[in-house]
């Protein structure tokens, strides 16, 4: 279209952010500022508080002359004098004869009676059906985007509001195309139809000037319904001649929903608008987003893909990557399925069926599969078909990158769009066995990694049901997922089944046991797996070569190596440090030689225990057995010298200058600081300083070296600004706007449960629920300890309705928690507050009883 649509709340929005343009110093550059974020939750939400009524209902006063004139949007005739006959040329008869008989007083005269009903005609043509008359009276009046018929001073002024609200132009869209559409199915092509098609129409809408975004929402709505119904009549819709025009007209008109003007556009670039589209988290998905996804469905029934679409099998696909990412809590579904119901006579789509099939739709394989001597028109070469093993790449990376991501949503997403690879009988052939099976372990290692043992254990049983036989590194990911459980029994469980099945343990295999054992404190099964290890190495090298015990490591039987050695400590540090000096025992026995991060370890815990004449000896150790310390050994120093008295006397100037040349020194001595050690660095001088010229001093010393800011150094900061007196939340925006700003940040769980948090203690509604609204669009959970100060400071604002949706929210995992909540911190007395509200403020409210049945279900579930 040629104009940008613009609502009307945003409209409100920018002119209340606006600065005044007659202070032009008070202008700031374009920037994303934290109250963007507010503006960012759907316009229809349950969490919206209702608007308040007005005190009066007086209309607003126009606020200029300009104003009045431009409401009437017509021209005031000349006046005259009273009782005086007009001419006869400006006046028609019938007025004319009205004056003769009884000069009637100027508010009863008709001043644009001598105007063109453009609007009023057309509109009482598209009423009557006649898609004929209609259109031959568009095209005829409406020319030019400043011919008459489109300019409001030109029109009657009961034309006007008609003219705006551009609902006449939106029937006559919906009657050319019913029009276009009945042709079609009775003359079962495309040939001898006199009715210019939906795209055609919207073309002239374009010429005219005339935009609305919601005009071609609504048309590709009716389309993809039109398919959907076709299809339910047993038509092939990409095949048969009635219906394939349909669907062509449908792939063309939703670029326009994205890009200006009629522009052929890169499908990249249409599929990242997809993407924005389908995911972003609304209670009413638009009727774009609804056909969509039933196109996306229409293409996972098909069969084979027309080889005269050729042309649009790259939108195709961008939409089938798509698709599969939608994100619909359970206000959206049940809009989806309102609008189906309504839209289908006798509810012959079975709407309740197809929205699940919608809400959990796959990549349609039809799109993927393309015959070898296929051509794209943008592409002069031939499109090989996906194999197995691309998909399953491909698949691997997406599941690696969401779990890195935390997005959980996703993850589950992809699961549900790997099925149709799984269930593939080419998925378990020989050459495509290991590429499959490694899906699967890139699955399980993802679901554990995210805290999600359940969804683990579907993907282990799917996996045994396809009949794949767990690896070792299959069974080296489960028994992994037990240290998260700290359930060492099934580990080890895990680890006689595998070795009853024939499989011989690997280094990672060992290490993994090892460190469950000594990590949950069972020392005495810790070093006797230590011993198994070697002792099983030794037979294996005897039984190779019996006379020499020194042979190389076999490929078979795993030795002891400096991975194992490191595990062990790793796992001692702290409490049980005691037993290190066990383990190092039995490194000597097969002249395992530490290295750095073994010194790095030992290091660590001699300062931590205060044993500073140790840790200098472990240092003499290093330098005689030339390892280098590296930037690990720089952060366990500094560490320990934060944690002395050493800075407490200075002032902070000399707290600054004495970090400053500490990391001086370092790199002197050729050590350089990772981001591990600015992070402790700037920790220190805020929390137990609260230096912050001092942390100031090194961040800016580390972007200086070209080490970006971690999610941890960014919480950092953040939780400093809001726990200062008073706090500085222009600071935090300062800082917002810098994150958003640099390119590829990520940003953790714990960063956004800050936020919240933060916002919430402040009684900042907006932005608390505008973070929770985003940590909801990324797929991340939020942890308990964030639901509470969001419930509290929505109590603290009186605020009891979103409350008590909050609260079934996080009861039903719907709504905003859709993705659910994480871990166990805070949980009861989450509880316990919410029953606190249920027993008082939340007791006679609409919600009251079921909130109260909620509170007492969780107390059992909880054994409180």
């Amino acid at each position: 279209m040629s104009s940008t649509y613009v609502c009307s709340q945003c409209c409100r929005t920018t002119a209340r952010r606006a600065p005044c343009s007659s202070h032009p110093q008070l202008r700031r550059a374009s920037s994303y500022h934290l109250d963007d974020l507010v503006s960012e939750l759907p316009r229809s939400t349950r969490y919206s508080r209702p608007r308040p009524k007005p005190a009066t209902t007086t209309p607003t006063r126009p606020e200029s002359l300009y104003d009045y004139v431009a409401a009437k949007t017509t021209p005031q005739p000349a006046r005259r004098p009273r009782n005086t006959p007009a001419p006869s040329n400006t006046v028609p008869a019938a007025q004319h004869a009205s004056s003769s008989i009884h000069s009637s007083p100027r508010t009863n005269s008709k001043p644009d009676a001598h105007l063109v009903s453009y609007t009023s005609n057309l509109q009482e043509l598209v009423s009557k059906k006649d898609a004929n008359a209609a259109w031959s009276y568009f095209c005829a009046h409406y020319t030019a985007p400043d011919c008459s018929a489109l300019d409001p001073a030109c029109l009657p002024f009961i034309d006007v509001p008609k003219h705006k609200s551009r609902l006449v132009y939106t029937e006559l869209l919906s009657l050319m195309t019913r029009h276009w559409i009945q042709q079609l199915e009775s003359l079962g092509s495309l040939e001898n139809i006199a009715s210019p098609s939906p795209c055609d129409v919207l073309q002239a809408f374009d010429r005219l000037a005339i935009s609305s975004p919601s005009i071609t929402s609504s048309l590709a709505f009716s389309l993809a319904i039109h398919l959907q119904l076709a299809a339910a009549k047993g038509l092939d819709v990409l095949h048969d001649p009635t219906t394939k025009p349909v669907l062509v007209q449908l792939i063309e008109l939703w670029p326009l929903c994205f890009f200006p003007r009629w522009e052929t556009k890169d499908h990249k670039a249409f599929q990242s608008r997809c993407a924005a589209l389908v995911r972003a988290p609304t209670q009413k998905p638009s009727g774009l987003v609804i056909s969509l996804l039933l196109v996306q469905d229409l293409l996972c029934r098909a069969k084979s893909f027309p080889p005269d679409l050729e042309q649009y099998r790259l939108h195709l696909r961008a939409l089938s990557r798509t698709t599969p990412f939608a994100q619909f809590s359970g206000a959206a579904v049940r809009h989806i399925e309102m609008r189906l119901k309504s839209e289908s006579p006798d509810d012959a789509l079975g709407s309740a069926q197809l929205t699940a099939k919608l809400c959990n739709l796959r990549s349609a394989s039809v799109l993927f599969n393309v015959p070898a001597n296929a051509t794209l028109k943008d592409q002069n070469r031939p499109v090989a078909p996906e194999t197995v093993e691309q998909k399953t790449k491909r698949l691997v990376a997406y599941v690696s990158h969401a779990a890195d991501k935390q997005n959980l949503d996703n993850l589950e997403r992809l699961w549900t769009e790997a099925q149709d690879l799984f269930a593939d009988e080419e998925s378990r052939i020989n050459d495509n066995a290991p590429s499959t099976l490694r899906l699967y372990e890139a699955f399980l290692s993802a679901f554990f990694q995210l805290r999600r043992p359940q969804s683990g254990l579907q993907v282990w049983n799917s996996m045994l049901n396809s009949g794949f036989e767990p690896t070792v590194r299959t069974w080296n990911i489960m028994m992994k997922s037990c240290h998260i459980s700290r359930d060492i029994n099934i580990m080890e469980s895990m680890w006689q089944r595998m070795r009853n099945s024939g499989l011989q343990p690997d280094v990672v295999s060992w290490s993994t046991r090892i460190y469950g054992h000594l990590r949950v404190g069972d020392i005495r099964q810790g070093m006797s797996a230590l011993d198994e290890m070697g002792r099983e190495w030794f037979a294996s090298q005897n039984k190779r070569n019996p006379k020499s015990a020194a042979t190389n490591i076999t490929a078979e039987i795993p030795a002891p190596n400096i991975a194992i050695l490191n595990t062990a400590v790793s796992a001692l540090r702290g409490s049980r440090a005691h037993h290190i000096p066990n383990v190092l025992a039995w490194s000597r026995s097969f002249n395992i030689e530490a290295d750095v991060d073994t010194y790095n370890m030992l290091l660590a815990v001699a300062l931590n225990g205060g044993q500073a004449a140790d840790a200098a000896s472990i240092l003499k150790r290093m330098a005689a057995s030339n390892i280098e310390p590296n930037s690990s050994t720089f952060t366990i120093l500094v560490n320990s010298m934060l944690s002395t008295t050493m800075l407490n006397d200075l002032t902070k100037v000399e707290q600054e200058a004495k970090i400053m040349g500490l990391i001086s020194s370092f790199e002197e001595c050729g050590l350089k600081v990772d981001v591990q050690g600015y992070a402790l660095l700037i920790d220190r001088m805020l929390k137990e300083h609260e230096n912050l010229a001092a942390a100031q001093s090194v961040l800016g010393h580390m972007m200086a070296r070209g080490v970006q800011c971690t999610p941890h150094i960014y919480t950092i900061l953040m939780t400093h600004y809001f726990d200062a007196n008073p706090p500085a939340l222009f600071a935090a925006d300062a800082l917002w706007n810098d994150i958003q700003k640099t390119k590829g940040h990520t940003l953790d769980v714990i960063f956004y449960d800050r936020m919240v948090e933060g916002f919430a203690r402040h009684g900042d509604v907006g932005r608390t629920m505008a973070f929770l609204n985003r940590m909801s669009k990324e797929g991340k959970r939020p942890g308990w300890l964030a639901m509470m100060a969001v419930v509290q400071c929505l109590a603290r604002n009186n605020e009891w309705d979103r409350v008590a949706q909050i609260v079934i929210d996080c009861h039903k995992q719907e709504g905003l928690l859709s993705v659910g909540l994480r871990g166990k911190k805070g949980q009861k007395d989450f509880w316990y507050y919410v029953g606190k509200l249920a027993d008082n403020e939340l007791y006679d409210s609409e919600h009251g009883k079921e909130i109260f049945a909620i509170v007492e279900a969780q107390r059992e579930a909880l054994g409180m």
